[in-house]
């Protein structure tokens, strides 16, 4: 078992343990838990040292001040978006810390992730680049990275690729609710679509930090899950995400779905060989490949899997990334057309490059 991470667990499951002291606290920020860790220690009044509680005070401290800068800056966004009135949906972040931590600096905030109606995306481009946001990159198939001054921000019009995750984002917009944060008018998805996207997310990195799972035993709790409408990936998504989030919190009631009990079963054994391979090493960071590679884990074995491997391989071949582009450009080839017929040219030359070097 990795150093600190007995101790961790108890914390997040509720229990007093502050032991490993140096290694726990570690763990945890890798884990990017730190300040719950903190918050739950101080809260259940757990007997530490006049050291550590000053640890404590100073990891409080320090989540105040980043969650200060990332909701001032997610507020500011927001107004800017409502006065152009482009509908926007804040995904995690902030705003999601308010509702299922109580405050947003006790849930660690990376970047700050939109969600706008495709029509709208030119729109929301605008707005962005008018609050002197400039885009990183080159845009994925569903969103794109935009930073400034070091903050980065995620402008979706989708919560991941559509030919690899059937969310029907329609039927999200069509359902979602108008909330404010802060103060400031938002849209927010609704309960069962956030808990959805949660879990979907979750999977997208493989459960890959204590944070993720976290994140959906607290949703589970305060996000109800309505049986029936979904199916397929995104059914096998939320049993798996409530088998990962009951490690954390073995009471969260089962939801109801049209999975077999085999199935469900497969699933709940593939959390906790997860759940066992994260308590012995820290996981590490997916790339596209290995991120589409648990997809077809968690997909239901037979003809879907099938289905999905002819999607993946459809996506892999068309998607463009920012080394297509400078594949391309070698040639002072500059259109995205060009980038992308000669993907399958830069994805063969890779291989053959590897094979040569393992030669």
């Amino acid at each position: 078992m990795r150093p600190g991470i007995e101790p961790l667990i108890d914390i997040l499951r509720g229990r007093d343990n502050a032991g490993e002291w140096a290694a726990m606290l570690d763990a945890a920020k890798q884990e990017s838990v730190l300040p719950w860790v903190a918050e739950r220690l101080h809260a259940r009044n757990v007997r530490l040292n006049p050291e550590q509680r000053a640890s404590i005070e100073a990891i409080g401290r320090d989540a105040q001040l980043a969650a200060f800068a990332w909701t001032e800056t997610l507020k500011s966004t927001l107004s800017a978006f409502d006065r152009a009135e482009v509908p926007a949906i804040p995904l995690k972040g902030p705003c999601l810390a308010e509702r299922l931590y109580g405050d947003a600096a006790l849930r660690t905030c990376h970047d700050l992730d939109l969600l706008v109606r495709s029509r709208d995306l030119a729109r929301a481009e605008r707005v962005l680049a008018g609050l002197g946001f400039a885009r990183s990159g080159y845009p994925e198939d569903y969103a794109s990275a935009w930073r400034r001054n070091g903050l980065l921000l995620e402008l979706h019009h989708n919560v991941e690729n559509p030919r690899a995750v059937d969310f029907d984002v329609d039927r999200a917009w069509n359902s979602a609710q108008r909330s404010a944060f802060q103060g400031v008018p938002v849209w927010l998805l609704a309960p069962a679509d956030e808990l959805l996207h949660l879990c979907i997310h979750a999977a997208h990195h493989r459960f890959d930090r204590l944070c993720l799972i976290l994140d959906l035993a607290l949703a589970f709790r305060r996000l109800p899950f309505t049986p029936g409408v979904i199916s397929g990936f995104c059914e096998n998504a939320v049993v798996l995400g409530w088998a990962m989030a009951t490690q954390l919190d073995a009471e969260i009631p089962r939801p109801q779905t049209s999975l077999s009990p085999q199935e469900q079963q497969r699933l709940h054994e593939l959390a906790r060989r997860i759940w066992n391979e994260h308590l012995a090493e820290v996981p590490q960071t997916l790339d596209w490949a290995a991120s589409h590679r648990f997809y077809l884990e968690v997909e239901t074995p037979g003809w879907k899997r099938v289905r999905r491997l002819g999607r993946d391989l459809a996506i892999q071949m068309t998607r463009l990334i920012d080394a297509d582009f400078e594949f391309a450009e070698r040639f002072r080839l500059r259109r995205e057309w060009q980038a992308r017929m000669l993907r399958p040219v830069r994805l063969i030359t890779k291989k053959v490059h590897g094979l040569v070097r393992s030669a």
